[in-house]
């Protein structure tokens, strides 16, 4: 029944639109929105009738999809109404929680925060948060957290997902951003997969990536440890052990060099450090790599001409590149195949990252974890007085750093992080290591902002908030592809729940007044936003909620009303380096513009299988859903069609373990065990098993199963951004034995 289901939902990727099946449901209008899920961004319309979400179809003049949706975004409204969304706040009086006041709950939450503030600092404070609220949601924090309370402790789970291409772009190109565009996937004459599988995670990138190559003859290379769609399909797969993209990047570009396959005059005009860069990649010749990988010397070879002779080229990316071992320099590696080739800013020609949720690039424009408003660095003491300036706060309450939540989690451990508030995320699901995770979340006066309860972190809350939702309130998202779009409120949340924009300004007033807070809407806190992204890489002065509406979003730069906004970042070869654009990484104070080439060495993952943990384990996603499945799991079609936890084997090593397909066993790592179902396919290799992420402990009927991937995962993080490396790990398998 499962494969057919998955079958069913394979086939619905092509589908426009899900309406509710009842007569008495038909639309009475349409509301103009954007897709709630992942950074691809896909325009839609929500279906409404009496006061109800009954629909969704997608915007056939939307450019990012045409109409098209994939399967999460199709019964994306039935998770408006689902009977269990939180309505009310709770507060933990004898250990439970318990129905309370907004009141009760905001005067104890600022009671919390006011007195940690004055007996322990402002860095007894932490803030965790989503990639799903809004762009002025995210302004609205940035401020609270960092120009109010002055905590350098305000991260997201944005940090699991897209932390290293931030750092590997600023390395790269002096700011965060990617240069390229989804109408790069359509006239590329080679898309280089590395690290991902859109055909299930970005099912409408794949739609366009294979569209160009059946009408344009584009060729597919897929660098992945996994047989997935992409790989099995592409003209060239490269199938890597875990944690070895170094050594392959580096082989890739050795031989790009030693058969002249570089752009000289590009290199010399606008780019620095390719001495050095060419002395590191000497040490990676294909038969070095080849014995590192994996992957056949001629195969490598292969790769780099099919690379190199390629007019135009982009290369997407995702959580293989940036959970993995030296993460962010992989991204800088990426780049640079990118810039001695000259493929960069023109069409067809990018390092394109594919981001995991649909407002982490909102997130990271306007300051909502480690930077300021405007791609600005918080080191740059001009950049905390342009900020300051415009919020009305003294620039020196606005910390130099943040913290991340790795660091926070050790803060809570040494007793110095007192009152952390988390907000549209799930880190005892998400986070690594989930033994050590739960421990600090339980430690913490801990505050739970969410859109569902019962959900897993809300089991270690002081205090629960109920939030409003996707289609529930207005304001924008900025995708993967730098396009800015307007999402309209459809319907009121429901019960008591309030959007975050309305939580956050009401503690806001509470700690500063009104005047620091004077924002009646999400569009007044947008208007304020682009004063700060005035003169910056993402300005986007000429943007207006009505415009987006009108023309179908807008990808900044887009400084002026007439101004068009801008398909790819640095067409002319000048990068944001040095000067102004001076980051904490890196020295770009001599660039002078130039994108900069950094030599980069391999690093051994951390762990390796051994005699007592003989296994890779990979950890992934699944088409079915999405992150943790707090929304997901309460769509029928979404968790029937993929209900519990599995773990993939090789046929070689099932047969070796005597497993069988369906039988239930034990992942064991040095840090826990989870039970879950073996599914037995050659999509990993010998040696490797696969896991999905997205399942929690608390599944309704399944408390008895342990089955977060992340009870297994290392703590261990990529050293440049502090992102963990989920990708790489040891792990045994075992047999269960199961009443019957």
């Amino acid at each position: 029944m499962q494969k057919d289901l998955r079958e069913a939902i394979k086939a619905c990727l092509n589908t426009r639109t899900s309406v509710d099946s009842s007569a008495s449901a038909v639309p009475e209008r349409w509301v103009y929105s954007t897709c709630g899920y992942c950074a691809t961004g896909c325009g839609m319309f929500i279906g409404v009738r009496d006061g109800k979400a009954v629909a969704v179809q997608g915007n056939p003049d939307y450019p990012v999809n045409k109409g098209h949706l994939c399967i999460k975004g199709l019964y994306e409204w039935k998770i408006l109404h689902h009977p269990q969304r939180a309505t009310t706040p709770m507060i933990r009086k004898d250990g439970v929680l318990v129905p309370a006041t907004w009141e009760e709950a905001l005067s104890l939450l600022v009671e919390k925060l006011q007195g940690n503030r004055q007996r322990s600092g402002p860095a007894s404070i932490g803030f965790y948060h989503s990639g799903q609220l809004l762009l002025e949601e995210y302004y609205v924090l940035g401020k609270l957290a960092k120009g109010i309370l002055g905590t350098p402790n305000i991260d997201a789970s944005t940090r699991l997902c897209m932390a290293a291409t931030v750092y590997g772009y600023i390395r790269s190109f002096g700011t965060d951003g990617p240069p390229g565009c989804y109408e790069d996937l359509d006239v590329a004459d080679l898309v280089f997969i590395f690290g991902s599988n859109p055909a299930e995670m970005y099912p409408q990138l794949w739609r366009r990536i294979m569209v160009n190559r059946h009408k344009n003859g584009a060729r597919l290379m897929v660098a992945d440890p996994r047989a997935t769609v992409p790989a099995r399909v592409a003209d060239l797969h490269l199938a890597l052990r875990p944690g070895t993209n170094v050594p392959l990047l580096n082989a890739l570009a050795h031989v790009l060099i030693k058969e002249g396959m570089v752009d000289h005059a590009y290199i010399a005009e606008h780019t620095t450090g390719y001495r050095e860069f060419v002395q590191a990649v000497e040490k990676y010749p294909p038969e070095v790599a080849a014995a590192l990988t994996g992957v056949p010397a001629e195969k490598i070879v292969e790769a780099a001409r099919l690379f190199g002779r390629s007019p135009a080229v982009t290369t997407v990316f995702c959580q293989g590149v940036n959970q993995s071992v030296s993460a962010a320099e992989t991204v800088t590696l990426i780049n640079s195949l990118h810039l001695i080739t000259g493929k960069i800013g023109k069409p067809g020609a990018s390092p394109l990252s594919l981001t995991g949720q649909a407002t982490t690039m909102s997130n990271r424009d306007v300051g909502g974890t480690a930077f300021l408003p405007g791609l600005r660095n918080p080191a740059n003491p001009v950049h905390r007085q342009e900020v300051a300036s415009v919020w009305g706060v003294d620039p020196g309450t606005i910390p130099a750093y943040t913290n991340d939540i790795m660091t926070m989690l050790e803060m809570i451990r040494r007793d110095e992080l007192k009152f952390l508030w988390v907000m549209g995320t799930n880190p005892a699901v998400s986070l690594p290591d989930q033994a050590y995770t739960r421990k600090m979340l339980d430690k913490v006066f801990l505050v739970v902002q969410d859109i569902f309860y019962p959900m897993e972190t809300a089991f270690y809350a002081d205090i629960f908030l109920p939030a409003a939702q996707w289609g529930e309130k207005t304001g924008t998202y900025t995708n993967a592809e730098r396009r800015v779009n307007v999402a309209y409120q459809a319907v009121k949340p429901p019960g008591q729940a309030r959007a975050d924009f309305d939580i956050l300004v009401e503690v806001g007033r509470r700690l500063a007044g009104e005047n620091l807070f004077p924002w009646r809407n999400t569009e007044e806190v947008f208007a304020e936003w682009k004063l700060l992204s005035r003169g910056r890489p993402n300005d986007m002065g000429g943007m207006t909620y009505r415009r987006l509406e009108k023309e179908g979003g807008l990808q900044w730069p887009c400084p002026a009303p007439g101004h068009p906004g801008t398909a790819r970042l640095y067409a002319a070869g000048v990068f944001n380096t040095g000067g102004d654009f001076a980051q904490a990484y890196g020295p770009f104070n001599d660039s002078n513009g130039r994108a900069r080439l950094w030599p980069v060495e391999y690093q051994p993952p951390p762990e390796i299988p051994d005699a007592e943990y003989p296994f890779w384990l990979n950890t992934g996603r699944v088409i079915e859903h999405f992150h943790t499945r707090t929304k997901t799991k309460r769509v029928p079609e979404l968790h029937y069609a993929a209900r519990d936890g599995f773990v993939e084997i090789n046929p070689e090593d099932a047969k070796k373990l005597g497993i069988t397909g369906g039988q239930k066993v034990r992942v064991v790592s040095r840090r826990g065990w989870i039970a879950v179902r073996a599914v037995i396919k050659d999509t990993v290799g010998p040696g490797q098993v696969f896991v999905p992420f997205h399942f929690g402990d608390l599944d309704p009927g399944e408390d008895h199963l342990k089955q977060a991937a992340n009870h297994l995962t290392l703590g261990q993080v990529d050293p440049v951004s502090r992102q963990p490396m989920f990708k790489v790990a040891a792990c045994r398998i075992e047999k269960v034995e199961e009443d019957h």
